[in-house]
């Protein structure tokens, strides 16, 4: 039994659900707290946007407070317009972005794309893989999705890791599709289907 199995019965999601999303779906863990990302979590969002190591397989660095207000902007927007969702991560207790996750849509395929990432000082604790189990779930019962997929940069074994606890598989390799410090990395796709 693959840990997504195993938490997502520990899962409490309170939502309001039509054929669409209305309000931004708030997610229940046992030590997290998955909700919508506001402008006030711009500093904490900043700090772990901003670090390099945190950042070095998944975009450039911020490098102005200002972006971290952006991608805020854009996350709600793209929620708003329903082409994605990206929870904010918290632990209980604190109300403090400590990373954040979510997906785009495939909806004419049943399908989404995942991403995610983690402040470096909570990495290592199995708060990601919570979270991810946590939106897994959700999306296979509350939004009816058939295939979530993946893709991971051949270096970063941690990430691949968390996909393969969590029951994905991995898919195929796609040769030198990511540029990062002036050097073509791999990347891995990984899947999970929704076999219920």
């Amino acid at each position: 039994m693959s840990i997504y199995e195993k938490i997502q019965k520990e899962i409490t999601v309170n939502m309001s659900l039509s054929s669409h999303l209305q309000t931004f779906p708030v997610l229940d863990t046992e030590r997290l707290l998955l909700r919508q990302m506001e402008q006030e979590d711009a500093k904490d969002i900043y700090l772990f946007l901003s670090d390099e190591e945190t950042m070095r397989f998944y975009d450039a660095p911020f490098t102005q407070f200002e972006q971290a207000e952006k991608s805020i902007a854009r996350h709600q927007k793209r929620f708003a317009d329903q082409e994605a969702i990206r929870w904010g991560i918290t632990l209980k207790g604190e109300d403090r972005v400590i990373g954040n996750c979510g997906y785009s849509w495939d909806a004419e395929n049943f399908g989404a794309r995942l991403s995610y990432i983690l402040a470096k000082p909570y990495w290592n604790k199995g708060i990601m893989s919570e979270a991810l189990a946590a939106i897994l779930q959700f999306g296979f019962t509350s939004c009816q999705l058939h295939r979530i997929e993946a893709e991971v940069a051949l270096p970063n074994h941690a990430s691949a890791q968390v996909l393969r606890k969590l029951g994905f598989q991995e898919e195929g390799l796609l040769r030198e599709r990511l540029y990062v410090d002036n050097q073509f990395y791999d990347e891995k796709m990984f899947a999970l289907l929704n076999k219920r």
